[in-house]
């Protein structure tokens, strides 16, 4: 497991880009996303669970553009804020297998 629950993302600049959350457990749960960019873009969550749960994001950039969801768990059902940059499907797609959000973040389309 990788914890980085309560941490705070402040300013500056942190990539995930092209990470691989595969068979594992990561926790973001409770971190704060604020003022600065964290970039998730091409990720690749698969057969993990990864929680940010509870997590809050303001007055930042968090990205994951062209991120791809293939199994496990992806939580950010409690999450706080604005809904990071290409997390949300357009136009009230279905959600990818194992991606919760929010419902202020989602509305599907009937």
């Amino acid at each position: 497991m990788v914890d980085f629950g309560f941490a705070r993302f402040f300013g500056g600049m942190v990539h995930f880009n092209g990470a691989v959350f595969s068979g594992g457990k990561v926790h973001f749960d409770h971190a704060v996303f604020s003022g600065g960019k964290v970039h998730f873009d091409h990720a690749v969550f698969s057969d993990s669970t990864v929680d940010f749960s509870c997590a809050r994001f303001s007055d930042g950039t968090v990205t994951l553009d062209r991120a791809a969801f293939s199994g496990g768990v992806v939580d950010f059902s409690d999450a706080d804020g604005l809904a990071p940059s290409g997390l949300v499907p357009s136009g009230g797609q279905p959600l990818p297998n194992g991606l919760s959000l929010p419902q202020a973040w989602y509305q599907p389309t009937p």
